[in-house]
């Protein structure tokens, strides 16, 4: 490990600390977003579901292009201007009381996360060249990611500004910090690996994808996976909210610290555990437990909290297992100079996403919490099939290759 960690750069470790940093304030807010709406402008809970489900939809569609431009213009730039643009959709979720703005701003800040997120994983693959090195910084980016989901909430909380709007304005003040170190860095270290000036059309690149099922399966499991694991989020807060016994300020930082403390100490002896399982095969084994998680709350009365959240343990477990793998695997399937393009079209996947909040909102509304959480647990079986399907479909590929 030591040996893989002396080859990160300057730049490997400036995306790394500054998704640790963005999540840290990011997630004072956003997982509350529903609750503000709900509170300050009386959406009900499918109306709070489709809201948050369009700045998905927004995301998914710009995601393959956004990593066709990192392939052709390179990572950097990319990045760049989502920074920039990221800053003042912020700007404007903190400071309009406007529904329709509010919206809008949404749309932009889902956009421009997509060109920070997507070239950013694939600019920490062009840094590195030894495999093991590659791994470990893809772990390590999605451990800072949760060390700040973590402790964010909590800090939140004993400042007094969860779930409150102008909270947005602290993350934009922390994106420009990440803009400024950016501009700095990518300035001063020198370009490494295949960043920019590649001689493909957007429409080649549609014809590679277009003929690698086995890619094109994994999307479609990502995608209904996103489903499930979205209700974690705005589907577990809707339900707490709608059962009126918990109060969701107050319970959800638990859940949100669970969920990433669970992760923050079982990531890395997980890893080495099943270092050596198959990354599809690790897949399917985190998206069953996940299911088994969701099978659990819906059998439990809503006011079990602590019960809820060993569920909330056994779901991050799932998770911890599942996500790090997803890069890794995309990683491997795609081609040294399409590694663009193959993350961005991993952001199809958010179609998932963006119906969950609708998806989730519906079934809550409808049903109520078992029509949700059993539902979810059956996506979650659905989801471990098309792994396998996946992990057949590239082996087939590589034996005829």
């Amino acid at each position: 490990m030591f040996r893989s960690i002396s080859q990160f750069t300057p730049v490997v470790w400036l995306i790394i600390l500054a998704t640790m940093a963005s999540r840290f304030v990011f997630f004072m807010v956003w997982p509350y977003l529903a609750v503000i709406l709900h509170r300050d402008h009386g959406l009900d809970t499918f109306q709070v579901g489709a809201f948050l489900s369009v700045s998905g939809f927004s995301a998914a569609i710009t995601g393959l292009y956004i990593g066709y431009l990192s392939d052709k213009f390179g990572r950097r730039r990319v990045i760049m201007i989502g920074l920039f643009i990221a800053i003042l959709a912020l700007c404007l979720l903190g400071l309009t009381e406007n529904l329709w703005v509010i919206l809008t701003a949404m749309l932009i800040q889902s956009v421009a996360s997509n060109a920070i997120e997507a070239p950013g994983r694939a600019l920490l693959t062009d840094e590195l060249e030894d495999r093991e090195a590659k791994d470990l910084a893809l772990h390590m980016r999605y451990y800072s990611l949760n060390l700040g989901a973590a402790f964010g909430p909590l800090v939140g909380v004993a400042w007094g500004i969860t779930g409150r709007q102008e909270t947005f304005l602290i993350v934009a003040g922390v994106m420009t910090a990440y803009f400024v170190a950016a501009a700095i860095i990518f300035f001063r270290t020198p370009l490494r690996g295949r960043l920019a000036g590649k001689a493909f059309s957007f429409t080649e690149a549609l014809t590679v994808l277009a003929r690698d099922k086995a890619f094109q399966i994994f999307v479609l499991a990502l995608g209904i996976g996103g489903i499930a694991y979205s209700q974690l989020e705005a589907g577990l807060i809707q339900y707490i909210q709608q059962g009126g016994e918990i109060d969701p300020a107050t319970f959800y930082p638990k859940v949100t610290f669970v969920n990433a403390a669970t992760v923050l100490v079982l990531q890395f002896p997980l890893l080495a555990l099943l270092s050596g399982i198959a990354p599809l095969s690790r897949a399917m084994l985190g998206i069953s437990l996940m299911g088994i998680a969701f099978a659990m709350i819906a059998v439990v009365p809503i006011s079990s909290q602590y019960t809820i959240l060993f569920a909330v343990i056994v779901l991050s477990i799932g998770e911890v297992i599942l996500f790090p793998t997803i890069n890794l695997i995309i990683d491997r399937m795609a081609p040294d100079e399409m590694k663009g393009s193959y993350f961005g079209a991993s952001s199809l996947a958010g179609f998932g996403f963006a119906f969950g909040p609708l998806i989730g909102g519906g079934l809550l509304h409808l049903g109520g919490g078992p029509a949700l959480w059993w539902t979810m647990g059956a996506l979650c079986v659905l989801v471990a099939w098309l792994y396998h399907l996946a992990e057949a479909l590239r082996k087939q590929g590589l034996a005829t290759s």
